[in-house]
C-alpha cells in the first residue's frame, strides 16, 4: 500500500503543475470559440430577455385592450338589453291599449246592436199589433156585413115551409104565398 500513496500524490502533483498549462492549451484551443460562445450567449439572454419583455408589454396591452373591450361590451350590452326592454313594456302596453280599444268598440257595438233589436222587436210589435187591429176591424166589418145580409129565423122559417109545402105539392102556389107572406101572428100580410 505504501508504493500507491505516492503515484497518487505524484499523480496529483503532476496534474497541478500541468493544470496550469492544460488551462493554457485549452485557451489556445477553445478560448476564441469560448469568448464567440459567451457572447452570442450574452446576446441571446438580452434578446431573450428583451423580447420577454417586449411579449409582457403585449400582453399587457392586448390585455388592458381586452378589458376596455369587455367594458364597452358590457356597456353596450347593458344599453341594448334597456332598449330591448323598453321596447318590450312599450310594445306590452301598446297591446294594452289596443286591447281597450277593441273592447270598447266590442262592447260598443254590442250595445248598438242590443238597441237595434230592441227597436226592431218593438217595431215588429207595433206593426204586429196594427195588422192584428186591421184583421180584428176586418172581421168586425165581415161580421156586420154577415148580420146585415144574413137571413133571419123568421124569413129561414118561411123559406124552409115553402120547399117542404112544395116537395109535398098539396097547396098551391097562392097557399104558399100566403104562408110566406105570414106575419108571426098567422096572418097573411096585405
Amino acid at each position: 500500500m505504501p508504493k500507491s500513496r505516492p503515484t497518487t500524490e505524484s499523480a496529483e502533483e503532476a496534474v497541478a503543475a500541468a493544470g496550469g498549462s492544460i488551462d493554457q492549451i485549452r485557451e489556445i484551443l477553445f478560448g476564441t470559440a469560448q469568448r464567440q460562445m459567451d457572447t452570442r450567449l450574452a446576446k441571446s439572454d438580452k434578446a431573450l430577455k428583451k423580447a420577454a419583455s417586449e411579449a409582457e408589454d403585449r400582453l399587457a396591452d392586448v390585455k388592458s385592450d381586452l378589458i376596455e373591450r369587455l367594458g364597452t361590451l358590457d356597456s353596450n350590452l347593458e344599453t341594448q338589453i334597456g332598449q330591448v326592454l323598453d321596447k318590450l313594456d312599450a310594445t306590452q302596453t301598446d297591446i294594452e291599449q289596443k286591447l281597450q280599444a277593441a273592447q270598447r268598440e266590442l262592447s260598443d257595438n254590442l250595445s248598438a246592436l242590443e238597441k237595434q233589436l230592441r227597436q226592431d222587436m218593438a217595431d215588429q210589435a207595433q206593426d204586429q199589433r196594427r195588422r192584428l187591429k186591421e184583421l180584428q176591424d176586418d172581421l168586425d166589418s165581415a161580421v156586420a156585413r154577415l148580420e146585415d145580409e144574413k137571413t133571419g129565423n123568421q124569413d129561414l122559417g118561411s123559406y124552409l115551409m115553402e120547399i117542404g109545402l112544395r116537395l109535398r105539392g098539396d097547396q098551391s102556389f097562392d097557399a104558399i104565398q100566403a104562408s110566406i107572406n105570414a106575419d108571426g101572428d098567422g096572418e097573411p100580410k096585405a
